[in-house]
């Protein structure tokens, strides 16, 4: 796997559907696909695991982890919550330049239910590895709200 920052924000982009991985407004828990709107709700920071060949995956908006808090079985639901996950992230075997994220030591990886449904609020659950492109990620990178903040007041400063 090359080319990811540590420390580096992403919004992942399903490459079958073309939506991103967003952290749903409703519950602030529930991990949907849904259309790019730049909210830092579907911003995604990457943080080494310094002991492993793992990440853990923070959502820029809450501070909270991209994590399995139930039974890990084809279909488990991904949520937000105070309690990590850890991920292997690995390119594809059939397209280098995307990404599948493996909870560490299994296979069962990010998936966009329902063979990639496009629609608005479709869950992303984990499930077995298989050729589906459902299951492949884009990592593309972006700024925050606060890098944002930041940029225009250091612009202000040098005035």
């Amino acid at each position: 796997m090359s080319g990811l920052e540590p420390g580096a924000v992403y919004r992942f982009v399903n490459v079958k559907a073309g939506n991103v991985l967003d952290l749903s407004g409703e519950d602030n828990r529930s991990c949907i696909g849904y259309e790019w709107h730049g909210g830092d709700n579907q911003k995604w920071r990457l943080e080494k695991v310094r002991e492993a060949d793992a990440w853990v995956i923070v959502n820029v908006a809450t501070g909270g982890y991209l994590s399995i808090t139930e039974n890990l079985v084809d279909g488990t639901q991904v949520q937000v919550s105070s309690n990590p996950t850890q991920w292997a992230i690995r390119n594809d075997e059939e397209d280098s330049s995307v990404y599948r994220f493996f909870v560490l030591n299994t296979w069962y990886n990010l998936d966009l239910s329902d063979h990639g449904n496009p629609t608005n609020g479709t869950p992303i659950s984990v499930w077995g590895k298989w050729e589906g492109r459902n299951q492949c990620w884009r990592l593309e990178p972006v700024t925050t709200h606060a890098d944002n903040e930041r940029n225009w007041m250091e612009a202000i400063n040098t005035l």
